[in-house]
């Protein structure tokens, strides 16, 4: 049986940090079961019912800590749709609730939700899988003059009673399902793309986002019109766990990306090519996530191109592959392969370097074998063909040998392509990309390693992206009498750039320049974003700063997203 809509009822409550109502999930049976069955974890269940309100018998079984429950309903042969009472338990790990003192504004608590991968069923019983595509509609009850925001239709008008509707009417999978509540305020970009934030961010945001409809424009010149409606953010508070989140309507986006001079602005970039490829085009399991984040990452890099030029885009290109080289150092070979080898582990194991940076790498090679004109054709053709689908690996792959290599057998082979697909490491035939403005950067590099003192090296005219391959790139070891002079030199500690930063505190702290360690704390007590706490911490625990590092950790926890909370916590019981 599937889920293939459901209409959700619920009354935020912040006294109790709960949300309570009821869900009422329509049904499509493929079978002759009995059984409807449902994913949940750490929900309190009142009760199930028929459309007559009538009580339905059901169970819930625990699987484990990362799958949690099996709700299994008996509606016997002809019901379609059931409606389950529940409310949240302080538990869930796809909620964040922050007092009014963890916002910027002081005044009023917050709300947001993080389902991707598998945290929807902690505030909804649901099928909850990539592959399980649904509408919705929604009623969320709101106190205190607080707004709701949602992966949906959002309005700028204010309720009176404080009850938000949202609709959904295009199929979504249901790891892009989010809610948002706080004191939010709200400014236009264009006539279909807004923000939403605290109001003393919306200024800053507004600034550094304003090339957002040009990047619509831009992407929509590559994959066909955006396909739904609207396309408005929301920029969250500082212990939101990732970069951004690309649920439809409403991409969920870090603070951090705010430095000031777009420097940062890929991230939504990168959202909003999830529109296409990952939220139109979805992966059917997360073995298969590559397929979002390979093509989303090759697209990012287009529209920052046409958007912001070639130069950037090498650049961060680049930067990309540093990435994948890094962690191609510490991944077992095994794991080096684009389907994420995660089908018996935790889904956040398959958010590393190669679902993202090898997979893109593998599209950027199409396109140069095949030609930007006949490769955009391809991918133009590949998101219409498979819209509002989620699909596997293999269906890909069934896919290209129809078309890549029926119409392009002259420049790409079914080794060639299984070799990207399925092998592990990069071929050996890669050629990694390379950008001539990083020559002045490898010239500095070179210069201050021969001992040319720091304050001497050539860097005027330097983007971020100089300085982040010039941080990623210094020698694993320096001494104290080097960092010194560096961060003398570039005021790196003092660094506003959330990127800068956290590169430089890993330089750092891997060499014990304790002079960072009080910038690293208050970093870590004041930002949540996995991509860079958990590298810190980890650096700290390498390095031998056991006591620092829990010290900090004892006093940052509450402030980071459940689901970050669990990741971290296994971390320090395997260092302790």
């Amino acid at each position: 049986m599937k889920v293939h809509h459901m209409a959700l009822s619920l009354d935020v409550d912040f006294d109790k940090q709960q949300l309570q109502g009821s869900v009422n999930l329509l049904f499509k049976r493929l079978t002759n079961s009995t059984q409807l069955t449902l994913d949940g974890r750490d929900l309190i269940i009142t009760s199930i019912t028929d459309t007559d309100g009538q009580p339905l018998e059901f169970s819930q079984q625990h699987v484990n800590g990362l799958q949690g429950e099996k709700i299994t309903i008996e509606v016997g042969t002809e019901l379609t749709e059931v409606t389950v009472n529940y409310r949240t338990s302080k538990d869930a790990q796809g909620l964040q609730w922050l007092t009014p003192a963890q916002t910027l504004g002081k005044q009023s608590p917050y709300l947001f939700s993080q389902s991707q991968p598998v945290n929807a069923r902690s505030w909804i019983p649901l099928q909850d899988s990539p592959k399980a595509r649904i509408t919705f509609s929604a009623a969320i009850q709101v106190h205190n003059g607080l707004r709701a925001v949602m992966s949906a239709a959002n309005s700028a008008e204010m309720p009176t009673d404080g009850l938000f509707t949202f609709e959904m009417e295009k199929p979504i999978p249901t790891h892009l399902l989010a809610l948002a509540v706080g004191d939010l305020a709200y400014s236009e970009v264009s006539d279909r793309c807004a923000i939403y934030t605290e109001p003393a961010m919306l200024e800053k945001a507004l600034k550094e986002f304003e090339d957002t409809e040009s990047m619509i424009v831009a992407a929509e010149s590559l994959l066909g019109p955006y396909p739904w409606g609207r396309y408005d953010m929301i920029v969250l508070p500082p212990s939101f766990p990732f970069g951004g989140m690309e649920n439809p309507r409403l991409a969920f986006i870090t603070p951090t990306l705010i430095a000031g001079d777009k420097s940062l602005v890929s991230t939504v970039a990168h959202e909003l090519a999830h529109s296409w490829t990952g939220n139109l085009v979805s992966n059917a399991t997360w073995r298969d996530l590559w397929l979002n984040e390979g093509f989303t990452t090759y697209f990012t890099n287009r529209l920052v191109e046409k958007i912001y030029g070639k130069e950037q885009a090498d650049l961060e290109w680049v930067i990309e592959y540093g990435r994948l080289q890094e962690e191609m150092q510490s991944m077992p070979i095994e794991s080096q392969t684009l389907p994420a080898n995660v089908q018996d582990q935790d889904a956040n194991d398959s958010f590393n370097r190669f679902t993202y940076d090898k997979a893109s790498m593998f599209v950027h090679e199409l396109e140069s074998r095949l030609g930007r004109k006949a490769f955009d054709e391809f991918l133009f053709n590949y998101v219409q063909h498979f819209k509002f689908e989620a699909i596997t690996t293999e269906k890909f792959v069934e896919y290209a040998k129809q078309t890549l290599l029926v119409e392009h057998s002259s420049v790409l082979s079914e080794s060639e392509l299984m070799t990207w697909v399925y092998g592990e490491g990069l071929p050996e035939w890669f050629v990694p990309p390379t950008s001539t403005s990083l020559d002045k950067v490898n010239l500095a590099l070179r210069q201050f390693s021969e001992g040319v003192n720091a304050t001497k090296l050539t860097v005027t005219g330097w983007r971020v992206h100089h300085w982040q391959f010039f941080i990623t790139q210094l020698p694993f070891q320096l001494n104290q009498v080097q960092l010194k002079d560096l961060d003398m030199a570039f005021a790196f500690t003092q660094s506003q750039n959330a990127e800068l930063a956290c590169d430089w505190f890993r330089v750092a702290i891997r060499n014990q320049y304790d002079v960072v360690l009080p910038k690293v704390s208050g970093f870590l007590r004041e930002i949540g974003r996995a991509k860079f706490v958990k590298p810190l911490y980890s650096e700290l625990l390498i390095a031998g700063y056991l006591t620092e590092a829990t010290e900090i950790y004892q006093q940052a926890r509450a402030g980071y997203h459940p689901s970050l909370q669990v990741q971290l916590d296994l971390m320090f019981e395997a260092n302790n």
